[in-house]
């Protein structure tokens, strides 16, 4: 029997292994999605200071001294998670990963916290999980722990990039570039006026500066467009992983007074063409499927539909 170790993550310790996990589980899943790719974690767990009360949120298993499975619990009502395909869904790891998401989940159920705008279909004192939709194995788990799918969900969109890229075109006075030490200020405003429409953000400029020294994000990849003014418009960050030679995007964003304007389809277009240049193969985007600007950008920029990733609920008592 394998004996499994977990503690909370350790911000600025555990990062790098929990990219090399991310990246081994793409490998192995080929060419399906995963869960998280490497810029995923990085983008979710990166740029917090070590002193950070979010650690208690993410909780790490080990076996043999390697990450095996990561659960990341998202207050007040949604967690994510993934284990190492050679751990069986509903065996003993699985559970315990449950088991962790809805204690936390049970004991902040007395603070009746609101949910933010894009989760508002979920029940108050409910605990919910985004499942692919091919993971017959994981959805038999959580039906039989009396989760219960829930009519919402995200899309994964994938795009090749073995051939020619279109130049992105922009509105007069307008240009591409990246962002760089400069910017931390005005970048992390950017990001959060383009997430407004969807609740508060609290993405801040220390914890952006952080995040631009961590593992795998390059600045090349952190793409903006600037007015004549130098006012920062619309953004993308594109993740790289050169094992696997897969690009990613997280996030995309753009200020709600400029939507509407081909920039966001700007900045993805200058991201592929950036990724292509370093050696990409593929790249990943995604979105909840009731962002419909979202969805249109996207398909624009010759993404195609591969997997669908369901919410799955529980009504904890």
């Amino acid at each position: 029997m394998t004996t499994f170790s977990s503690r909370a993550f350790r911000a600025g310790v555990d990062l790098p292994r929990l990219v090399d996990f991310a990246t081994e589980l793409c490998t192995v899943r080929l060419p399906r999605v995963s869960y998280w790719d490497p810029g995923d974690i990085v983008w979710q767990l990166g740029g917090f200071a070590a002193a950070t009360d979010f650690s208690q949120y993410v909780r790490i298993w080990g076996a043999g001294g390697s990450p095996v499975a990561l659960a990341v619990f998202e207050p007040p009502l949604t967690f994510a998670y993934d284990l190492h395909p050679r751990f069986a869904e509903g065996g003993e790891l699985a559970r315990e990963v449950l088991s962790w998401a809805e204690h936390q989940r049970s004991a902040l159920l007395h603070a009746n916290a609101a949910a933010p705008i894009a989760l508002a279909m979920l029940a108050d004192r409910s605990l919910s999980v985004e499942i692919l939709e091919s993971d017959r194995g994981r959805i038999a788990f959580l039906e039989d722990s009396g989760y219960q799918r829930v009519e919402r969900h995200s899309v994964r969109y994938r795009r090749q990039l073995d051939g020619p890229l279109p130049v992105p075109s922009l509105p007069r006075g307008m240009r591409l570039r990246h962002a760089t030490d400069s910017d931390v200020e005005a970048r992390a405003e950017l990001h959060r006026d383009s997430w407004s429409v969807w609740g508060p953000s609290r993405f801040s400029a220390s914890r952006y500066r952080r995040l631009r020294a961590e593992p795998v994000y390059e600045e090349s990849l952190d793409v903006v467009v600037e007015d004549e003014a130098g006012r920062l418009l619309s953004y993308c960050i594109a993740w790289y992983d050169p094992v696997n030679r897969i690009g990613d995007f997280e996030p995309v964003g753009t200020r709600p007074s400029f939507t509407g304007r081909g920039l966001a389809r700007a900045v993805v277009m200058e991201g592929l063409r950036r990724l292509q240049a370093i050696g990409a193969q593929t790249a990943l985007i995604g979105t909840a499927s009731v962002n419909a600007p979202a969805l249109r950008c996207y398909a624009a920029c010759g993404f195609e539909l591969v997997e669908r990733q369901h919410y799955y609920s529980k009504v904890l008592t």
